[in-house]
């Protein structure tokens, strides 16, 4: 199998799987929440590993864990205290599900979603944001950065191999005394996220980091933690006040889960020392180096079109369909008669897509070969059109 699909879930060691399996072992022989209990020095390493991947100012009390990142980033939104009529910054290229969310929240409470400006190809415009500020449907001028009360987006976008300049948008943001939730579920483990200080994060284990599936993580600086309204519901959040009150837990405690596949996060904690032990600047600039290549061998075969510049650093390739070709169509024939891995991503993912893409991610330890062997299956057979609907 040719494993091109590592944004979607990347391809796990055999040393993480090995370390799951041990696990679930563990929990047959000594009940599960013995072994959690012996687990939790394990636990910690995979959390201090992530905040360090995550830059300075973040130890391991200042991460937890949770199912995705998706239930992270609504765990952490409906928890964050804004105001009524509250302005959040947001991009077109915002994630399907985490911009349902926010506009579910813009109706109940209500909050005034604005798109922060971008240029051509999607990334924020730092020259326009400087000079002229953020178009707002409610407003007859621009806002300033300092107007908005949140700002929250995908440091990569799931369906754009680009990057959003987090660092210089860190920054404002932390000059202008607004708040910055960044989602790293597409950054952290291929492009290096320690400049960007920003707020909070939140990110998942099972695509650049080659973790398992069923667990994520969020991260907040300082004392955010004690600043967040409400907790999520249930024993494991939640404690019993002086006037026999329900009240949340201090600090992180109060978005935590309680059942969690405890074994999917001691396969995280491996995934995340075989990172550490081999040098995650090589790892990046090995990630890069092979989605360069990739784009320049896919850019037109079959007549298939690359989206990003060749020398984007993320392992993400886009790929623009010939006219009337269907992507699902091509990436299921792919993996059936080729045995090649990829994704067809379909126009509701986002706000940004003008019709459906296939994506081409890979990993360390894909091959540039591989991709050769990609174009001459679409110059084969570009695809067909999508299937008449009943």
């Amino acid at each position: 199998m040719t494993h091109l699909d590592a944004a979607a879930a990347a391809r796990p060691s055999q040393a993480t799987l090995g370390a799951q399996i041990a696990h679930l072992r563990r929990e047959g022989e000594r009940g599960a929440y013995v072994a959690e209990v012996e687990a939790e020095e394990v636990l910690h390493s995979a959390r201090a590993a992530l905040a360090g991947l995550m830059g300075p100012g973040l130890g391991p009390d200042d991460l937890a864990f949770h199912h995705s990142a998706s239930t992270a980033f609504a765990a952490l939104l409906t928890a964050w205290p804004l105001p009524p009529g509250a302005r959040v910054g947001v991009l077109p290229s915002e994630f399907g599900s985490n911009m349902l969310l926010l506009e579910a929240l813009a109706r109940q409470t209500p909050l005034e979603l604005i798109d922060l400006p971008v240029d051509p190809h999607g990334v924020i415009d730092l020259d326009v944001l400087d000079r002229v500020g953020i178009p707002s449907a409610r407003a007859a001028r621009p806002r300033a950065l300092d107007e908005l009360n949140l700002v929250v987006f995908p440091h990569v976008p799931s369906q754009h191999g680009i990057v959003q300049p987090a660092v210089e948008m860190g920054r404002r943001c932390t000059e202008a005394g607004v708040p910055l939730i960044l989602d790293v579920a597409q950054s952290l483990g291929q492009i290096d996220v320690t400049d960007v200080h920003a707020s909070a994060y939140v990110g998942t284990s099972r695509k650049w980091l080659c973790g398992p599936r069923g667990t994520g993580f969020l991260a907040l600086r300082g004392n955010l933690a004690e600043r967040l309204d409400g907790a999520s519901p249930g024993l494991h959040t939640m404690r019993r006040g002086e006037d026999a009150q329900p009240l949340p837990l201090p600090g992180l405690s109060r978005l935590g889960i309680g059942e969690a596949p405890v074994a999917s996060r001691i396969g995280l904690a491996q995934a995340l020392a075989e990172l550490l032990a081999s040098d995650p600047e090589l790892v990046f600039a090995r990630i890069g180096y092979l989605a360069s290549h990739g784009r320049r061998v896919l850019d037109g075969a079959g007549g298939w079109r690359v989206r990003e510049r060749p020398n984007l650093p993320t392992g993400i390739v886009t790929l623009q369909p010939p006219p009337g070709v269907d992507p699902v169509a091509v990436r299921d024939r792919l993996f059936r008669q080729d045995a090649i891995l990829t994704s067809a991503i379909q126009v509701q993912r986002s706000r940004d897509l003008a019709g459906p893409l296939l994506r081409v991610s890979a990993h360390v330890y894909n091959d540039p070969a591989e991709f050769e062997r990609l174009a001459e299956a679409l110059n084969r057979d570009p695809g067909s059109s999508a299937p008449p609907r009943a």
